[in-house]
């Protein structure tokens, strides 16, 4: 029970101190603040018109290094003026008005070819443009000054703040990725208890992978983005780039735990080895999170000698099989002591410039941004797909003029709008529900509570949107609709029509955004062998740059590095595929047996692969010259076979061997994944 209580304290503690949290104070004071002072100078006015600025704005504030947020203010502060200016000016002629949201719509939406932070920009520009729409204000000019001062406003807060703590960030996402990376390794750990069933352990090997993939593209944008920062490296910024290779370096390690179990569990059995094992990474794990703790060190350094002795006492076979697993357990604790005391005083070698080859760039070139203007890019099709559902709602908004918040149908489209089928359902269901929830709390508060505590609600309201609008979206629409109900109860005072009209939008905009998935639809089936191909592709790259890897030659290195990181991409991004694909209407007329059959027979190439490097990185011999040859033979063979592939069809799949899985057998499954007749 105590046990069970400290976590609970850990998470609350967790919650309260992560990046979301901070930042949602940071929001929402920043949207309170110039409502409160303007209101007690009588300019209650300019007071609203400014903090409907800083609330738009503060949502494209996403976690990023000095120039990223140097940039993005600039950008969000002109776009949003640009925006509140057209829309103000088209209120007065409704046709006028139809069309500057449509073309708003559609070329903010386009904006995400530019990358995921304008994506932000372009939505929020979206949805500032109803909230325009909402106010109708009779000054647009002074509307749009007032838009614009209250993005400034919101921008040197953030920029002071990044300014004091240029880090924060980086230091928020090295820190998730060794907790994510500690979690990978207590899964690992279980792999070697003999009492824990093995059903469904890869698919929780594969999750943990895509959240690890994610968490060090992050660390990659916010380190090497900034080149200043790199090209002239200080203690710190050396510090964490030492300790961000170091990290990376680590799950390459860890992935390399990972062997076939059935067969260590056959091999180990009786000799009391299991246990020794299962208890060497689970310490690990607990010192990649808490590595002062002594008593966990002796405990680590105790079992490791128990190993070495243990290994002595095998027969030739097994005794080299464990001492191959004490010299992962060994470099994984090498590479966590080097994480928690990175040599800050190291000379890098390489031209740090090097380093921003790990980038994942977004191209600007003219031609890039042009070939997302074809009906086969999914940013076009969803930007059509997202002006045609603007257009059907400004034409019923333009209807309803006698509904004064009409425009909430037009915003509930616009946020629950998403480009694939299964997204587009799971936020649908998490806006009717938080929304019915939130309209409960509202009327019962508004039913029981006096204005200053309805006011105050609505605050913590607003903290909540900010701060569960990332992480737990279902949360945030309860907390955003109690705000919303209960602030415009005190200053319209007709609740009735507040929570009515609000439900009503709410349920037309989730039904017609769910009718228009189907109107340009994107759907991730189709690309499902488009996207295996290029995973066996990225893994015979990977193979290839491991077979010449060399002990201390920094060049191999390198090309080691960016390789194992384009398949860790590609691996990402079929999962994703195949999660999207799942929930899509037609999944049942694919053969979701071999897809995930392929899918896994890639996965542990891959993390064979890292094995593999890890033993290269030792000098070790780990593949003959004929094995080589054989190995890229095979997946040469899987990509013409998963070009001809029918995902589709019924075929018979090739069974597992019973001896322990290596690349080469891993490689001749995939080659033998084939067609029917």
């Amino acid at each position: 029970m105590w046990s069970s209580f400290k976590k609970f304290l850990s998470a609350i503690w967790l919650l309260f101190t992560s990046e979301h949290t901070v930042d949602a104070l940071r929001n929402t004071l920043a949207v309170i603040l110039p409502i409160i002072f303007f209101y007690n100078l009588g300019w209650p006015t300019t007071g609203i018109g400014i903090g409907i600025g800083a609330l738009m704005i503060c949502m494209t504030d996403l976690p990023g290094n000095r120039a990223d947020k140097f940039k993005a203010a600039w950008i969000s502060v002109l776009i949003f003026t640009i925006v509140a200016l057209l829309t103000a000016l088209s209120t007065s002629l409704p046709l006028l008005m139809v069309f500057v949201v449509v073309a708003i719509t559609f070329l903010l939406t386009m904006s995400a070819v530019l990358g995921q932070r304008m994506a932000a920009i372009g939505l929020m520009g979206i949805i500032l443009a109803t909230f325009t729409i909402g106010l109708k204000p009779k000054d647009p000019i002074l509307y749009a000054n007032y838009i614009f001062w209250g993005g400034v406003w919101y921008y040197v807060i953030s920029l002071l703040q990044i300014s004091i703590f240029p880090y924060r960030s980086l230091n928020r996402a090295i820190s998730q990725a060794e907790r994510e990376t500690s979690a990978l390794l207590r899964l690992r750990a279980q792999g070697y208890n003999s009492k824990v069933s093995l059903s469904g352990f890869n698919q929780r090997n594969m999750r943990l992978h895509l959240k690890l993939a994610s968490s060090h593209e992050l660390i990659r944008q916010l380190l090497l983005s900034d080149r200043k920062a790199i090209q002239k490296l200080n203690p710190k910024v050396a510090a964490y780039l030492e300790k961000s290779i170091n990290l990376i370096d680590l799950y390459e390690q860890v992935s390399a735990v990972h062997y076939d179990y059935p067969y260590l569990r056959k091999q180990f059995e009786n000799t009391g080895a299991l246990p020794l094992i299962q208890q060497s990474i689970e310490l690990l794990a607990k010192l990649l999170l808490r590595p002062n703790h002594q008593q966990s060190v002796t405990q680590f350094e105790d079992l490791h000698i128990a190993l070495l002795q243990k290994a002595e006492t095998l027969e030739e076979g097994r005794k080299v099989l464990l001492r191959q697993i004490l010299a992962n357990i060994d470099e994984i604790y090498t590479l966590i002591i080097a994480i928690h005391q990175p040599e800050i005083d190291k000379q890098f070698n390489e031209d740090t410039e090097r380093y921003r080859d790990f980038l994942t760039l977004t191209p600007v070139q003219a031609k890039a941004i042009k070939s997302h203007f074809l009906l086969g890019s999914p940013i076009f099709r969803f930007s059509l797909r997202l002006s045609a559902l603007c257009l059907v709602a400004m034409i019923l908004i333009a209807w309803l003029t006698e509904e004064h918040y009409s425009y909430w149908l037009l915003l509930t489209m616009v946020i629950v709008s998403r480009p694939g089928y299964g997204q587009t359902m799971k936020r649908n269901a998490e806006r009717l529900g938080g929304t019915a929830v939130g309209l409960l709390i509202g009327w019962s508060l508004s039913q029981f509570a006096g204005i200053p505590t309805q006011l105050a609600v609505s605050v913590l309201g607003l903290f909540g949107f900010f701060a569960f609008n990332r992480v737990a979206y279902s949360i945030s629409a309860v907390c955003i609709t109690v705000a919303v109900i209960l602030c415009l109860n005190v200053y319209d005072g007709d609740l009735w029509r507040l929570v009515s009209d609000r439900a009503l939008f709410t349920i037309v905009g989730v039904l017609l955004c769910l009718g228009a998935t189907f109107v340009f639809p994107i759907w991730n089936a189709p690309r499902l062998s488009t996207l295996i191909a290029e995973v066996v592709k990225a893994n015979l790259l990977y193979f290839r740059a491991v077979v010449k890897l060399k002990p201390n030659n920094l060049d191999s290195i390198h090309q080691t590095r960016l390789a194992r990181k384009l398949s860790h991409q590609q691996l990402s991004a079929l999962s994703e595929a195949i999660q999207a694909a799942q929930k899509e209407p037609f999944k049942k007329q694919l053969n979701w047996s071999l897809i995930k059959r392929v899918q896994l027979f890639n996965y542990q190439f891959n993390v064979l692969t890292a094995t593999f490097a890890s033993l290269q990185k030792q000098g070790g011999s780990f593949l003959s010259k004929d094995d080589i040859e054989v190995i890229e033979g095979n997946l040469e063979q899987s990509l013409t076979n998963i070009h001809q592939l029918d995902l589709k069809d019924t075929i018979e799949l090739p069974a597992w061997g019973d001896q322990p899985l290596h690349l080469l057998e891993v490689s001749n499954y995939l080659a033998n994944i084939q067609k029917r007749g």
